[in-house]
């Protein structure tokens, strides 16, 4: 029995040894040991084959770092599967937290198979049978499918022929069980549309079903087994798309960005590769399934999903890629992130949105025989590398292909450990670097929300509540001039709204859409910046005491306004006559202070360090003075413990921005 801990120090000395593209098949072939003459068996049918050889070579050529479990890894696990499929069926299948309660019970029980797998290397373990099977199943495919006949070689031999979609994964006859489930009902007549056919195809298996990150850790090694559970996670769903559409000739691959930008966690999902374009969907059922090309390009915050920024795509392939750091016999395995000891992938990034090679300077002193240093973003306390660079002589590093609208901390990574390599910065949406780091600029801090763009799916209706509004200038009292319709739901921070040039006006009314108010704050602006001291003329009757018409202007976003206004308007004096260039609003957010918990202000400072702490608050928020307001900063819920889920955020053109 091999130990996955073993398959992966193979895999990563693999990495920095793959040899150059001509000789690539004898190595693989060496590789193989006993083996090797089931592989040449495959080589020797299709001799005189012509693309069917070219294919069984790709397969061959490229089986180093190839590696999977076997069906003995499956009946190990029997008794566990029964017991979740026996959960299942207590609650008919769906997900409330008590199944997943008992689904996470099942660690303790099995807590000792949990961890053993029967794992080879495929070089050794290929037979020549299934692989011949697999080449002719996968070419009958292609030919028959009538939107595939446009895919190129290239791509047939990188995502419709592999066997293996994803490492770790049992090599059994997935290909062959689609093939006959669904032979002759997709994509093999033409006047049909392939978006909609793959809708309906993959509208049969709507009840494989995500399993909100209960049994996360229960190994899920073929499809057989994903059906029989029923449950998965994104990565689960995604091999198993793979498999069946591949099956039917489609080519398809799976996508991931390794963290997010602005959000803690990852995500995976597939893309189908037709007339030269990637078509990016949602691997789990969906109405709204084709929509990360909308929604994934680093400019829009989605109605629906809120604001998504991605440092980086990735592809995973069958073929190898080794670059950088795991393609450099120099370096140390354990001076390697994870990601980048990885050669089964390529950057698509470019396919999702704008990206921008990244110039830093290395401010910190590199540790001994240091070679590479990384980009990471933040998420779940932990910097993630997300992205390599060579070290230049005049220490500095650029970082190809870099997504926008991020903020980013150089890193050195040494015997499994991150080291600061520089400040952090913002990759502002228009490409300007800025440095974020404490230069002597202090001011106060308001805060309601410690999560950053997590807290959108709970705040949905708070961010709708000013769509409508309207705000139009005022003479003697009367509406004169419409100053600008807010028709967009709000972010999560200060949304501004530029003008066009106006006559200068000193009161101003807001309509609302409804009689309900519910705001952090209202802004507005000229040439010189944000003006003061802006009066509420309008009675609002508020829904709490510390939540009054004054909140409305004070200059403190977290300190809300929520109440009923019967005229269904509020008027405002700007203290003189402006002429405005902006309006801001700034949205009500749901309060994640709470009176039981202490809660403390972090800045970096080449690691986290306290400026303040204070106690949560009956009104909903905290306020904390004389604070570095260039530096990245994190409020930090002293209760919470381990991998939690506080964001960053930094002080931005008079506001607070969560990154």
């Amino acid at each position: 029995m091999h130990k996955s801990s073993s398959l992966l120090i193979l895999f990563f000395l693999f990495s920095c040894s793959f040899p150059k593209k001509d000789s690539s098949l004898d190595y693989a072939l060496q590789r193989s040991g006993d083996n090797r003459r089931e592989l040449e068996k495959v080589l020797e049918h299709y001799r005189d084959s012509g693309l069917k050889y070219d294919a069984a070579r790709f397969l061959i050529e490229n089986m180093p770092a190839c590696y999977g479990s076997d069906c003995r890894s499956l009946d190990a696990l029997r008794p566990l599967y029964q017991d979740y499929d026996s959960i299942n069926r207590m609650y008919d299948f769906r997900t409330p937290s008590e199944w997943g309660k008992k689904i996470d019970g099942l660690y303790g029980k099995y807590h000792y198979l949990l961890h053993r797998a029967y794992e080879s290397e495929d070089l050794c373990a290929m037979k020549s049978n299934y692989l011949i099977r697999e080449i002719d199943r996968s070419f009958d495919a292609w030919k028959r499918n009538v939107y595939a006949s446009e895919c190129s070689y290239e791509d047939f031999c990188e995502y419709v022929l592999p066997y293996r979609r994803l490492n770790g994964l049992v090599a059994d006859h997935a290909r062959d069980t689609f093939y006959h489930r669904h032979a002759g009902k997709y994509y093999v007549r033409k006047g049909k549309q392939w978006m909609s056919e793959t809708d309906s195809l993959l509208y049969e298996y709507r009840h494989l079903t995500h399993s909100a990150f209960w049994g996360a850790q229960i190994p899920v090694w073929n499809a057989e087994t994903f059906e029989y559970l029923r449950h998965g996670l994104c990565i689960h769903r995604c091999w198993y798309n793979s498999l069946l559409l591949s099956a039917l000739g489609m080519p398809v691959a799976i996508d991931f960005v390794p963290a997010w930008g602005n959000r803690n966690n990852s995500h995976t999902w597939n893309v189908l590769l037709l007339h030269g374009q990637s078509y990016a969907f949602e691997a789990f059922w969906d109405n709204d399934r084709w929509k990360y090309k909308r929604i994934y390009n680093n400019r829009v915050s989605d109605s629906s999903w809120g604001r998504f920024r991605l440092p980086k795509v990735y592809r995973h392939t069958y073929s190898n890629h080794p670059e950088g750091p795991a393609a450099d016999a120099n370096v140390e395995r354990s001076d390697i992130p994870a990601l980048f000891r990885n050669v089964k992938k390529v950057d698509v990034s470019a396919e999702y949105f704008e990206t921008q090679d990244v110039t830093v300077t290395l401010t910190e002193v590199a540790p001994d025989n240091a070679r590479y240093v990384y980009l990471a973003v933040f998420g779940y306390q932990r910097w993630h590398p997300v992205q390599w660079a060579k070290i230049e002589k005049d220490g500095t590093a650029t970082f190809k292909n870099m997504g926008k609208d991020i903020v980013y901390l150089p890193v050195y990574f040494k015997d499994r450990v991150l080291l600061p390599a520089a400040s952090p910065f913002k990759l502002d949406a228009d490409g300007y670097m800025r440095l974020l780091a404490d230069d002597g600029k202090r001011g106060n801090v308001c805060l309601r929300i410690l999560t950053g763009s997590s807290a959108h799916d709970v705040n949905r209706e708070n961010l709708n509540m000013m769509r409508g509004s309207r705000f139009v200038s005022l003479t003697d009292g009367k509406p004169q001039t419409e100053i600008c319709l807010w028709s967009d739901p709000l972010e999560l921070k200060m949304n501004k709204r530029m003008l066009p040039a106006r006559p200068a006006c000193r009161h101003i009314r807001m309509y609302l859409p409804t009689d309900t108010l519910s705001v952090g704050e209202i802004a507005f602006y000229t040439d010189k910046g944000r003006i003061p001291s802006v009066k509420v003329l309008s009675d609002v009757i508020p829904l709490s005491v510390s939540e009054g018409a004054d909140r409305l202007t004070d200059g403190m976003e977290a300190a809300t306004c929520r109440g009923k206004v019967p005229g269904r308007f509020v008027d405002f004096d700007l203290g003189g006559f402006f002429q405005l260039t902006a309006i801001g609003i700034y949205p009500y957010l749901d309060s994640q202070i709470r009176e039981d918990c202490n809660y403390t202000l972090q800045y970096w400072d080449g690691e986290w360090k306290s400026k303040e702490t204070g106690q949560g608050t009956a009104c909903g928020w905290l306020e904390f003075k004389d604070v570095p307001l260039n530096a990245l900063m994190m409020l930090k819920n002293l209760k919470w413990k381990g991998a939690t889920a506080e964001r960053i955020f930094i002080y931005e053109d008079e506001s607070f921005c969560w990154e």
